[in-house]
């Protein structure tokens, strides 16, 4: 399988908008072009998904100081900040699991091209 049919199995096998899918469909994609797929689905998933954390750990940085640089907060304020981190974080984990669906999908078409 070359880099450009996997990118090309990625888009059309995982055509969905959310954000958690395209999330992952970035990731894998950037991957595949800096690895190449051949490499990457030898790789652990945990490999590639040492990136999300990073990715995490970096929009927690940005997003956070958004909600504690206020001076005060009513209870009504504090559970929508809270609320909306937490969302963010889910995608983060949603993206996570679809990004390990997609490189166990794509390490089966290249252990097929070898049988």
């Amino acid at each position: 399988m070359t880099n450009e049919q996997a990118i090309n199995f990625i888009q059309s096998e995982y055509d969905f908008d959310a954000t958690s899918v395209n999330m992952a469909r970035m990731f894998a994609m950037e991957d595949i072009i800096e690895y190449d797929v051949e490499e990457w689905v030898k790789m652990p998933i945990s490999a590639g998904l040492a990136e999300f954390v990073e990715h995490c750990r970096h929009a927690n940085e940005m997003v956070i100081p958004k909600y504690t640089d206020r001076r005060s907060y009513n209870s009504v304020e504090m559970e929508a900040s809270l609320h909306d981190i937490t969302n963010k974080m889910e995608q983060v984990m949603l993206a996570m699991q679809v990004y390990a669906d997609i490189q166990e999908k794509i390490r089966e078409k290249v252990q097929e091209n070898y049988a």
